[in-house]
C-alpha cells in the first residue's frame, strides 16, 4: 500500500504494475497497487495482473461465451469442457500456457461439480466407481503441476495438439464398440436378463454394477476394478499438466475398455473429475498457474453450460455422444499443432 494525493487514481507504481488508488484520507488520500494489496490476498500473478489492464467487455462477454459453449459440450460427453478452454484460451485469448492450464483446471472444477450435482439427481453416477477414481488420480494431478514447469510452450502445444488428435482418431473409428457387454433394461425388464460381459472379463478383481437410473431406466455392466482404477491414476496427471479434467480420455476408456454403458460413463467421469480437479485447481492457484479474472469470467459460463449439457444428454444417441467428442478432440489438437510448429 502507497500513499497518492487525493482523488481516484490509475496508472503505473514504480515497478510496473497497475494500480488503483481511492482518496479520501485528507491530502494524502489512499492508493493500492497490484502488487500491494491483491499480493496479500492471492498468489502473485502476471496474469491476475495483465487481465486488469487488458480485459475489455468484448474480450470478457468471449469469456463467459467460452465457458457456456466448452461446458454445455464437455458434460454432454462426460468431461469439464477444460481440453477445450485450455488450447482456445492460448489460441483465442493469447494467455501463457501455464496459466492456461491452471486457469482451465479452475473452469473444469466448477463446471464439473455443476454436473455432478445434476447427474446425481439423475442417479447416472457409479458412486462406488467415482469415489475409487478419484482417490486414484488426486496423486496424478499433483505430480502433473510439477510436470508442467519442465516443458517448453512450443513443445507443450504439439505435445497436447499430437494427444487429442490421436484420441480424436481412435473415438471416430470405435463407435460401435460400445455396444458390447453391456445390458440396458427398463425397471420393470430388470430382473430377466444376466450379464453379457465377454469371458476375457471373468476374472479376479471383476465388479458387477446394477445402476438405476430415474430418466433412462436401469444398467447393468461388469468391469475389471483394478485396471480401472490403476487407469485412472494416469488420468489424474493428465488433467494437470493439460488443463483438463481427463473426460475426453476417461470416457472412451470406460466405454470402450471397460465396457460402461455410455451415459453412466459420462456421468461417472463428471463426478469423478469434480473432485480431484478441485484439488489440482488448488495447488495451481499455489504455483500462481491461475489468472483469476478470466477464471471467473468463463466461470460464470461454465456453471450455467454444464447445466445446458446434462439437459442436452437425454436429448442425444450414445454414438452421436462419441461422435462429437470426435470432432472436438481433432478440431483442436489440430489447432494447437498449427500454433505450435509455426
Amino acid at each position: 500500500m502507497r500513499r497518492g494525493e487525493g482523488g481516484w487514481w490509475r496508472g503505473r507504481d514504480d515497478g510496473g504494475a497497475r494500480g488503483t488508488a481511492a482518496g479520501g484520507e485528507g491530502a494524502g488520500g489512499v492508493a493500492w497497487g497490484m502488487d500491494g494489496m491483491y499480493s496479500s490476498v492471492l498468489p502473485r500473478n502476471a496474469g491476475w495482473t495483465e487481465a486488469m489492464g487488458e480485459l475489455t467487455p468484448l474480450i470478457a462477454l468471449g469469456l463467459v461465451a467460452l465457458g457456456i459453449g466448452a461446458s454445455s459440450y464437455g458434460v454432454l460427453i462426460g468431461s469439464g469442457g477444460g481440453f477445450i478452454v485450455a488450447p482456445l484460451l492460448i489460441i483465442l485469448f493469447g494467455v501463457d500456457y501455464n496459466v492456461a492450464v491452471g486457469t482451465s483446471l479452475f473452469t473444469v472444477a466448477l463446471a464439473s461439480i455443476s454436473g455432478s450435482v445434476s447427474y446425481l439427481y439423475l442417479r447416472r453416477v457409479d458412486l462406488r466407481s467415482g469415489l475409487l477414481f478419484s482417490a486414484a488420480a488426486v496423486p496424478g494431478a499433483v505430480l502433473g503441476i510439477f510436470g508442467l514447469k519442465l516443458v517448453a510452450e512450443g513443445s507443450f502445444e504439439i505435445l497436447f495438439g499430437a494427444f487429442l488428435s490421436l484420441l480424436g482418431f481412435y473415438v471416430a473409428f470405435r463407435p460401435e464398440s460400445a455396444r458390447k457387454g453391456i445390458v440396458k433394461t427398463t425397471h420393470k425388464e430388470e430382473g430377466g436378463h444376466r450379464f453379457s460381459a465377454p469371458r476375457r472379463f471373468q476374472a479376479f478383481g471383476v465388479t458387477r454394477r446394477r445402476i438405476y437410473t430415474s430418466d433412462v431406466g436401469t444398467y447393468r455392466y461388469q468391469y475389471n476394478e483394478p485396471g480401472a482404477v490403476a487407469t485412472n491414476g494416469l488420468f489424474g496427471f493428465l488433467s494437470s499438466f493439460f488443463g483438463m479434467g481427463g473426460g475426453p480420455i476417461r470416457t472412451p476408456t470406460l466405454v470402450y475398455l471397460f465396457r460402461f454403458p455410455v451415459l453412466v460413463a459420462t456421468a461417472t467421469s463428471v463426478f469423478t473429475q469434480a473432485i480431484y480437479t478441485t484439488i489440482g485447481t488448488a495447488g495451481h492457484l499455489i504455483d500462481g498457474n491461475v489468472d483469476i479474472v478470466r477464471a471467473l469470467l468463463v466461470g460464470v459460463g461454465v456453471v450455467a453450460g454444464a447445466q445446458v449439457g446434462v439437459h442436452l444428454s437425454g436429448l442425444f444417441r450414445s454414438a452421436w455422444i462419441m461422435r462429437l467428442l470426435s470432432l472436438g478432440l481433432l478440431g483442436i489438437g489440430i489447432q494447437l499443432i498449427l500454433k505450435g510448429a509455426f
